[in-house]
Protein backbone atom coordinates (compact mmCIF):
# COMPACT_ATOMS: atom_id res chain seq x y z
CA UNK A 1 0.00 0.00 0.00
CA UNK A 2 1.45 3.29 -1.17
CA UNK A 3 -0.28 5.32 1.78
CA UNK A 4 -1.82 2.83 4.35
CA UNK A 5 -4.14 4.92 6.51
CA UNK A 6 -4.90 5.05 10.27
CA UNK A 7 -7.86 2.04 9.61
CA UNK A 8 -4.92 -0.41 7.48
CA UNK A 9 -2.82 0.29 10.29
CA UNK A 10 -5.02 -0.97 13.05
CA UNK A 11 -5.46 -3.99 11.35
CA UNK A 12 -2.37 -4.81 11.22
CA UNK A 13 -1.73 -3.88 14.46
CA UNK A 14 -4.09 -6.17 15.99
CA UNK A 15 -3.00 -8.77 13.95
CA UNK A 16 0.38 -8.88 15.30
CA UNK A 17 -0.81 -8.60 18.95
CA UNK A 18 -3.34 -11.42 18.44
CA UNK A 19 -0.74 -12.98 16.78
CA UNK A 20 2.17 -12.98 19.86
CA UNK A 21 4.16 -10.51 17.95
CA UNK A 22 4.24 -7.58 19.98
CA UNK A 23 7.08 -5.88 19.57
CA UNK A 24 6.19 -5.18 15.86
CA UNK A 25 3.25 -4.40 16.56
CA UNK A 26 4.69 -1.44 18.73
CA UNK A 27 7.03 -0.29 16.00
CA UNK A 28 4.32 -0.37 13.89
CA UNK A 29 2.47 2.16 15.68
CA UNK A 30 5.70 4.47 15.80
CA UNK A 31 5.80 4.23 11.82
CA UNK A 32 2.00 4.99 11.94
CA UNK A 33 2.75 8.38 13.77
CA UNK A 34 6.26 9.22 12.32
CA UNK A 35 3.85 9.29 8.63
CA UNK A 36 1.86 11.76 10.39
CA UNK A 37 -0.99 10.13 10.65
CA UNK A 38 -3.37 10.64 13.83
CA UNK A 39 -4.67 7.69 16.02
CA UNK A 40 -8.51 6.63 16.63
CA UNK A 41 -10.62 5.51 18.93
CA UNK A 42 -9.50 2.00 18.14
CA UNK A 43 -5.88 2.18 18.24
CA UNK A 44 -4.93 2.38 21.37
CA UNK A 45 -6.40 -0.65 22.15
CA UNK A 46 -5.42 -2.66 19.71
CA UNK A 47 -2.01 -1.30 20.76
CA UNK A 48 -2.95 -2.29 24.46
CA UNK A 49 -3.15 -5.73 22.96
CA UNK A 50 0.58 -5.65 22.76
CA UNK A 51 1.89 -4.59 25.64
CA UNK A 52 3.47 -7.49 28.27
CA UNK A 53 3.77 -6.34 31.07
CA UNK A 54 2.90 -2.85 33.00
CA UNK A 55 5.35 -0.59 32.01
CA UNK A 56 4.48 -1.09 28.56
CA UNK A 57 0.58 -0.36 29.65
CA UNK A 58 1.56 2.74 31.43
CA UNK A 59 3.00 3.79 28.38
CA UNK A 60 -0.18 3.42 26.55
CA UNK A 61 -1.82 4.85 29.13
CA UNK A 62 0.28 8.21 28.76
CA UNK A 63 -0.41 8.68 25.14
CA UNK A 64 -4.34 8.68 25.75
CA UNK A 65 -3.87 11.21 28.83
CA UNK A 66 -1.52 13.60 26.39
CA UNK A 67 -4.23 13.63 23.42
CA UNK A 68 -7.23 15.48 24.17
CA UNK A 69 -9.19 13.61 21.93
CA UNK A 70 -9.02 10.48 24.47
CA UNK A 71 -8.93 12.08 27.74
CA UNK A 72 -12.43 10.73 28.10
CA UNK A 73 -12.87 8.40 25.52
CA UNK A 74 -14.84 5.43 26.92
CA UNK A 75 -13.83 2.56 25.01
CA UNK A 76 -9.57 3.17 25.14
CA UNK A 77 -10.24 4.01 28.82
CA UNK A 78 -12.48 1.19 29.66
CA UNK A 79 -9.43 -1.20 27.94
CA UNK A 80 -7.34 0.32 30.01
CA UNK A 81 -9.18 -0.92 32.86
CA UNK A 82 -9.40 -4.42 31.36
CA UNK A 83 -5.40 -4.17 31.23
CA UNK A 84 -4.77 -3.30 34.24
CA UNK A 85 -6.93 -5.69 35.80
CA UNK A 86 -5.65 -8.83 33.47
CA UNK A 87 -1.73 -8.16 35.25
CA UNK A 88 -3.22 -7.95 38.48
CA UNK A 89 -2.56 -4.21 39.32
CA UNK A 90 -6.20 -3.02 40.62
CA UNK A 91 -5.49 -0.08 42.17
CA UNK A 92 -4.26 1.42 38.91
CA UNK A 93 -7.65 0.43 37.32
CA UNK A 94 -9.41 1.24 40.28
CA UNK A 95 -7.86 5.36 40.31
CA UNK A 96 -8.85 5.35 36.45
CA UNK A 97 -12.87 4.10 37.13
CA UNK A 98 -12.86 6.54 39.47
CA UNK A 99 -11.92 9.23 37.90
CA UNK A 100 -13.86 8.00 34.34
CA UNK A 101 -16.99 11.23 34.07
CA UNK A 102 -18.82 8.55 31.89
CA UNK A 103 -19.03 4.75 32.41
CA UNK A 104 -21.27 1.88 30.51
CA UNK A 105 -21.59 -1.60 31.64
CA UNK A 106 -18.52 -3.00 29.98
CA UNK A 107 -16.57 -0.49 32.26
CA UNK A 108 -18.43 -1.84 35.37
CA UNK A 109 -17.75 -5.32 34.28
CA UNK A 110 -14.23 -4.99 33.65
CA UNK A 111 -13.81 -3.22 37.29
CA UNK A 112 -15.99 -5.78 39.04
CA UNK A 113 -13.95 -8.89 37.44
CA UNK A 114 -11.15 -7.16 37.87
CA UNK A 115 -11.79 -7.17 41.88
CA UNK A 116 -13.11 -11.14 41.87
CA UNK A 117 -10.13 -12.46 40.14
CA UNK A 118 -7.90 -10.78 42.43
CA UNK A 119 -10.14 -12.36 45.07
CA UNK A 120 -11.44 -8.82 46.39
CA UNK A 121 -14.83 -10.42 46.64
CA UNK A 122 -16.08 -8.20 48.92
CA UNK A 123 -15.22 -4.86 47.23
CA UNK A 124 -16.61 -6.44 43.71
CA UNK A 125 -19.95 -6.85 45.47
CA UNK A 126 -20.04 -3.12 46.76
CA UNK A 127 -19.12 -1.87 43.30
CA UNK A 128 -21.98 -4.00 41.91
CA UNK A 129 -24.27 -2.29 44.41
CA UNK A 130 -23.20 1.17 43.24
CA UNK A 131 -23.39 -0.23 39.79
CA UNK A 132 -27.32 -1.05 40.62
CA UNK A 133 -27.99 2.50 41.95
CA UNK A 134 -26.38 4.37 39.30
CA UNK A 135 -28.93 2.55 36.76
CA UNK A 136 -26.50 0.90 34.43
CA UNK A 137 -27.79 -2.20 33.02
CA UNK A 138 -26.41 -5.60 33.72
CA UNK A 139 -25.13 -8.09 30.88
CA UNK A 140 -23.97 -12.18 31.41
CA UNK A 141 -20.77 -10.96 32.02
CA UNK A 142 -21.31 -8.73 34.88
CA UNK A 143 -23.80 -11.31 36.33
CA UNK A 144 -21.38 -14.07 35.90
CA UNK A 145 -18.26 -12.21 37.91
CA UNK A 146 -21.29 -11.24 40.78
CA UNK A 147 -22.44 -15.04 40.95
CA UNK A 148 -18.55 -16.12 41.69
CA UNK A 149 -18.15 -13.38 44.11
CA UNK A 150 -21.20 -14.65 45.90
CA UNK A 151 -20.18 -18.32 45.59
CA UNK A 152 -16.64 -17.51 47.58
CA UNK A 153 -18.04 -15.28 50.15
CA UNK A 154 -21.26 -17.39 50.42
CA UNK A 155 -23.42 -14.41 49.83
CA UNK A 156 -26.30 -16.45 49.38
CA UNK A 157 -29.25 -13.72 49.77
CA UNK A 158 -27.10 -11.32 46.98
CA UNK A 159 -26.92 -14.44 44.61
CA UNK A 160 -30.83 -15.49 44.88
CA UNK A 161 -31.37 -11.88 44.06
CA UNK A 162 -29.03 -12.27 40.75
CA UNK A 163 -30.70 -15.42 40.02
CA UNK A 164 -34.24 -14.04 40.57
CA UNK A 165 -32.95 -10.76 38.13
CA UNK A 166 -32.48 -13.41 35.23
CA UNK A 167 -35.71 -15.22 35.75
CA UNK A 168 -37.60 -11.74 35.90
CA UNK A 169 -35.74 -10.41 32.87
CA UNK A 170 -36.23 -13.79 30.69
CA UNK A 171 -32.25 -14.02 30.58
CA UNK A 172 -30.84 -16.76 28.78
CA UNK A 173 -29.75 -19.51 31.17
CA UNK A 174 -26.62 -20.71 28.96
CA UNK A 175 -24.24 -23.04 29.72
CA UNK A 176 -21.65 -20.25 31.30
CA UNK A 177 -24.35 -18.35 33.27
CA UNK A 178 -25.89 -21.66 34.12
CA UNK A 179 -22.72 -22.99 35.60
CA UNK A 180 -22.18 -20.17 37.53
CA UNK A 181 -26.13 -20.13 39.15
CA UNK A 182 -25.33 -23.75 39.81
CA UNK A 183 -22.12 -23.30 41.50
CA UNK A 184 -23.14 -20.52 43.60
CA UNK A 185 -26.01 -22.47 44.98
CA UNK A 186 -23.37 -25.22 45.45
CA UNK A 187 -20.87 -23.34 47.06
CA UNK A 188 -23.58 -21.56 49.83
CA UNK A 189 -25.04 -24.80 50.72
CA UNK A 190 -27.76 -24.98 48.51
CA UNK A 191 -27.41 -28.19 46.70
CA UNK A 192 -31.18 -28.80 46.48
CA UNK A 193 -31.47 -25.76 44.09
CA UNK A 194 -28.29 -26.10 42.60
CA UNK A 195 -29.51 -29.53 41.07
CA UNK A 196 -33.35 -27.61 40.71
CA UNK A 197 -31.00 -24.99 38.12
CA UNK A 198 -28.76 -27.82 36.71
CA UNK A 199 -31.64 -30.06 35.27
CA UNK A 200 -33.36 -26.61 33.50
CA UNK A 201 -30.67 -25.59 31.86
CA UNK A 202 -31.06 -25.96 28.24
CA UNK A 203 -27.50 -26.52 26.75
CA UNK A 204 -25.16 -28.24 29.10
CA UNK A 205 -21.69 -27.92 28.67
CA UNK A 206 -18.43 -29.56 30.19
CA UNK A 207 -18.62 -26.22 32.62
CA UNK A 208 -22.44 -26.41 33.48
CA UNK A 209 -21.60 -30.81 34.57
CA UNK A 210 -18.50 -29.26 36.50
CA UNK A 211 -20.11 -27.00 38.25
CA UNK A 212 -22.97 -29.65 39.63
CA UNK A 213 -20.25 -32.65 39.88
CA UNK A 214 -18.07 -30.04 42.15
CA UNK A 215 -21.55 -28.97 44.23
CA UNK A 216 -22.23 -32.51 44.70
CA UNK A 217 -19.02 -33.01 46.14
CA UNK A 218 -18.36 -30.25 48.35
CA UNK A 219 -21.58 -31.26 49.94
CA UNK A 220 -19.98 -35.27 50.56
CA UNK A 221 -22.34 -36.52 47.99
CA UNK A 222 -20.11 -38.83 46.53
CA UNK A 223 -22.22 -41.52 44.78
CA UNK A 224 -24.32 -38.74 43.46
CA UNK A 225 -21.30 -36.94 42.21
CA UNK A 226 -19.69 -40.18 40.38
CA UNK A 227 -23.63 -40.65 38.77
CA UNK A 228 -23.46 -37.32 37.27
CA UNK A 229 -19.53 -38.12 36.18
CA UNK A 230 -21.13 -41.07 34.38
CA UNK A 231 -24.02 -39.28 32.75
CA UNK A 232 -21.93 -36.69 31.43
CA UNK A 233 -19.96 -39.23 29.76
CA UNK A 234 -23.25 -41.19 28.30
CA UNK A 235 -24.75 -37.72 26.88
CA UNK A 236 -20.85 -37.54 24.77
CA UNK A 237 -19.76 -33.96 27.21
CA UNK A 238 -16.00 -35.21 27.62
CA UNK A 239 -14.50 -34.34 30.52
CA UNK A 240 -12.00 -32.06 30.97
CA UNK A 241 -9.19 -31.76 33.89
CA UNK A 242 -11.78 -29.54 35.85
CA UNK A 243 -13.69 -32.25 35.86
CA UNK A 244 -11.35 -34.40 37.22
CA UNK A 245 -10.55 -32.57 39.94
CA UNK A 246 -14.39 -32.42 40.88
CA UNK A 247 -14.56 -36.27 40.61
CA UNK A 248 -11.23 -36.58 43.50
CA UNK A 249 -12.65 -33.89 45.46
CA UNK A 250 -16.07 -35.85 45.60
CA UNK A 251 -14.13 -39.04 46.50
CA UNK A 252 -12.17 -37.65 48.89
CA UNK A 253 -15.23 -35.59 50.81
CA UNK A 254 -17.09 -39.29 50.51
CA UNK A 255 -14.12 -41.72 52.21
CA UNK A 256 -14.44 -43.48 48.45
CA UNK A 257 -10.70 -44.24 48.77
CA UNK A 258 -10.15 -46.90 46.10
CA UNK A 259 -12.82 -45.61 43.96
CA UNK A 260 -10.59 -42.33 43.98
CA UNK A 261 -6.96 -43.99 43.38
CA UNK A 262 -8.87 -46.00 40.39
CA UNK A 263 -9.86 -42.43 38.79
CA UNK A 264 -6.36 -40.84 39.31
CA UNK A 265 -4.61 -43.64 38.52
CA UNK A 266 -6.38 -44.17 34.91
CA UNK A 267 -6.51 -40.77 34.14
CA UNK A 268 -4.26 -41.06 31.15
CA UNK A 269 -6.03 -44.09 29.59
CA UNK A 270 -9.95 -43.37 30.38
CA UNK A 271 -9.85 -39.52 29.87
CA UNK A 272 -6.24 -38.80 27.71
CA UNK A 273 -5.94 -36.17 30.74
CA UNK A 274 -2.24 -36.03 32.08
CA UNK A 275 -2.73 -35.50 35.87
CA UNK A 276 -1.22 -32.32 37.14
CA UNK A 277 -0.30 -30.64 40.15
CA UNK A 278 -4.30 -29.82 41.49
CA UNK A 279 -4.71 -33.69 40.41
CA UNK A 280 -2.18 -35.14 42.95
CA UNK A 281 -3.59 -32.53 45.35
CA UNK A 282 -6.68 -34.24 45.25
CA UNK A 283 -5.25 -37.78 45.85
CA UNK A 284 -3.32 -36.48 48.15
CA UNK A 285 -6.27 -35.30 50.15
CA UNK A 286 -8.21 -38.34 49.64
CA UNK A 287 -5.22 -40.32 51.10
CA UNK A 288 -4.88 -37.89 53.87
CA UNK A 289 -8.63 -37.76 54.88
CA UNK A 290 -8.45 -41.85 54.94
CA UNK A 291 -5.30 -41.29 57.86
CA UNK A 292 -2.22 -43.09 55.12
CA UNK A 293 0.18 -41.32 55.71
CA UNK A 294 2.61 -43.23 54.21
CA UNK A 295 0.89 -43.49 51.38
CA UNK A 296 0.72 -39.93 50.65
CA UNK A 297 4.49 -39.61 51.40
CA UNK A 298 5.27 -42.36 48.54
CA UNK A 299 2.91 -40.41 46.05
CA UNK A 300 4.89 -37.20 47.04
CA UNK A 301 7.76 -38.32 46.82
CA UNK A 302 7.29 -40.07 43.24
CA UNK A 303 5.69 -37.39 41.50
CA UNK A 304 6.36 -35.72 38.29
CA UNK A 305 6.55 -32.32 39.84
CA UNK A 306 7.70 -30.96 42.78
CA UNK A 307 4.87 -30.89 45.25
CA UNK A 308 3.95 -27.49 46.24
CA UNK A 309 3.19 -26.34 49.77
CA UNK A 310 -0.45 -27.10 49.46
CA UNK A 311 0.59 -30.66 49.49
CA UNK A 312 3.20 -30.53 52.45
CA UNK A 313 0.40 -28.47 54.21
CA UNK A 314 -2.51 -31.45 53.44
CA UNK A 315 0.28 -33.63 55.17
CA UNK A 316 1.31 -31.54 58.13
CA UNK A 317 -2.38 -31.54 59.03
CA UNK A 318 -3.05 -34.94 58.74
CA UNK A 319 -0.30 -35.70 60.86
CA UNK A 320 -1.94 -33.34 63.28
CA UNK A 321 -5.59 -34.90 63.06
CA UNK A 322 -3.79 -38.30 63.48
CA UNK A 323 -4.42 -39.81 66.96
CA UNK A 324 -1.11 -41.32 66.90
CA UNK A 325 1.08 -38.61 65.58
CA UNK A 326 3.97 -39.56 62.71
CA UNK A 327 6.01 -36.82 64.08
CA UNK A 328 9.29 -37.79 61.80
CA UNK A 329 6.90 -37.30 58.75
CA UNK A 330 5.39 -33.87 60.46
CA UNK A 331 8.77 -33.08 60.84
CA UNK A 332 9.66 -33.66 56.99
CA UNK A 333 7.08 -31.50 55.57
CA UNK A 334 7.27 -28.79 58.19
CA UNK A 335 10.82 -28.95 56.86
CA UNK A 336 9.90 -28.16 53.00
CA UNK A 337 7.23 -25.95 54.20
CA UNK A 338 9.52 -23.67 56.14
CA UNK A 339 11.48 -23.32 52.34
CA UNK A 340 8.25 -22.72 50.22
CA UNK A 341 5.95 -20.49 52.97
CA UNK A 342 7.90 -19.58 55.48
CA UNK A 343 5.91 -16.27 56.95
CA UNK A 344 3.08 -18.84 56.90
CA UNK A 345 1.77 -18.58 60.67
CA UNK A 346 -0.41 -21.86 60.67
CA UNK A 347 2.37 -23.97 59.86
CA UNK A 348 4.14 -23.49 62.91
CA UNK A 349 1.27 -23.81 65.29
CA UNK A 350 0.29 -26.95 63.77
CA UNK A 351 3.62 -28.60 64.57
CA UNK A 352 3.83 -26.95 68.14
CA UNK A 353 0.69 -28.47 68.42
CA UNK A 354 2.15 -31.82 67.54
CA UNK A 355 5.21 -31.56 69.55
CA UNK A 356 3.35 -30.77 72.23
CA UNK A 357 0.64 -33.93 71.90
CA UNK A 358 4.02 -35.66 72.39
CA UNK A 359 4.67 -33.84 75.67
CA UNK A 360 7.62 -32.41 73.43
CA UNK A 361 8.06 -29.48 75.39
CA UNK A 362 11.32 -28.45 74.51
CA UNK A 363 10.22 -28.78 70.58
CA UNK A 364 7.31 -26.59 71.87
CA UNK A 365 9.73 -23.78 73.14
CA UNK A 366 11.74 -24.05 70.09
CA UNK A 367 8.86 -23.59 67.64
CA UNK A 368 7.69 -20.78 69.15
CA UNK A 369 11.66 -18.89 69.31
CA UNK A 370 11.73 -19.56 65.54
CA UNK A 371 8.66 -18.16 65.37
CA UNK A 372 9.68 -14.82 67.34
CA UNK A 373 13.20 -15.28 65.72
CA UNK A 374 11.42 -14.84 62.36
CA UNK A 375 8.78 -11.84 62.92
CA UNK A 376 6.22 -14.55 62.51
CA UNK A 377 2.99 -12.97 63.69
CA UNK A 378 -0.41 -15.23 64.24
CA UNK A 379 -3.06 -13.71 61.84
CA UNK A 380 -6.45 -13.64 63.60
CA UNK A 381 -9.43 -15.54 62.54
CA UNK A 382 -12.35 -13.29 60.80
CA UNK A 383 -15.62 -14.41 60.06
CA UNK A 384 -18.24 -13.26 57.20
CA UNK A 385 -22.02 -12.61 57.84
CA UNK A 386 -24.65 -11.33 55.09
CA UNK A 387 -27.02 -9.04 55.97
CA UNK A 388 -29.43 -7.13 54.09
CA UNK A 389 -27.45 -8.15 50.63
CA UNK A 390 -24.10 -6.27 52.56
CA UNK A 391 -21.46 -8.46 53.88
CA UNK A 392 -20.04 -7.90 57.06
CA UNK A 393 -16.18 -8.84 58.23
CA UNK A 394 -15.45 -9.45 61.63
CA UNK A 395 -11.83 -10.19 63.37
CA UNK A 396 -10.99 -11.00 66.88
CA UNK A 397 -11.13 -7.83 68.58
CA UNK A 398 -11.67 -5.99 65.52
CA UNK A 399 -13.34 -2.05 66.78
CA UNK A 400 -13.62 -0.94 62.70
CA UNK A 401 -17.40 -1.54 62.15
CA UNK A 402 -19.61 1.55 62.09
CA UNK A 403 -21.52 -0.90 64.96
CA UNK A 404 -19.04 -1.99 66.86
CA UNK A 405 -20.10 -0.78 70.22
CA UNK A 406 -23.67 -1.60 69.78
CA UNK A 407 -21.92 -5.36 68.68
CA UNK A 408 -20.15 -5.75 71.66
CA UNK A 409 -22.83 -4.38 74.16
CA UNK A 410 -24.79 -7.00 72.65
CA UNK A 411 -22.55 -9.69 73.29
CA UNK A 412 -22.37 -8.52 77.16
CA UNK A 413 -25.86 -8.55 77.42
CA UNK A 414 -26.19 -12.05 75.79
CA UNK A 415 -22.93 -13.71 77.99
CA UNK A 416 -24.81 -12.19 81.15
CA UNK A 417 -27.72 -14.06 80.36
CA UNK A 418 -25.69 -16.87 80.01
CA UNK A 419 -24.33 -16.80 83.25
CA UNK A 420 -27.62 -16.28 85.10
CA UNK A 421 -29.15 -19.06 83.48
CA UNK A 422 -25.90 -21.40 84.51
CA UNK A 423 -26.12 -19.95 88.08
CA UNK A 424 -30.12 -20.60 87.59
CA UNK A 425 -29.98 -23.84 86.20
CA UNK A 426 -26.99 -24.59 89.28
CA UNK A 427 -29.32 -23.71 92.09
CA UNK A 428 -32.18 -25.78 90.74
CA UNK A 429 -30.08 -29.00 91.02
Amino acid sequence: MVEPSTFAFNIMIRGYAESGLNHEAILLYIQMRCEGLEPDNFTYPFLLKACSDIKQGKGVHSLVVKNQDFQSEIHSLTCLITFYCSLGDIESARLLFDRMSERNVVTWTAMINGHVKQKSYKEGLELFSQMRNSGIEMNELTLVSVLSACASLGAIEMGKWVHEFIDRHCIFLNPKLGAAVIDMYGKCGNIEEASKVFKIVPQKSVCTWNSIIGGLAIHGCGEEALEMFSQMQTSGIKPDDITLIAVLSACAHSGLVEKGKEIFYKMRRDHKIEPNIKHYGCLVDLLCRAGLLDEVYEVMSNMPVEPNAVLWGSLLTACAAAGNANVELAETAMERLIKLEPSNDGNYVLMSNIYAAKGRWDDVAKMRRLMTHRQIVRNPGHSLIEIDNVVHEFMVGDGRHPYSKEIYSMLEDIATSLREEDYAAAISL
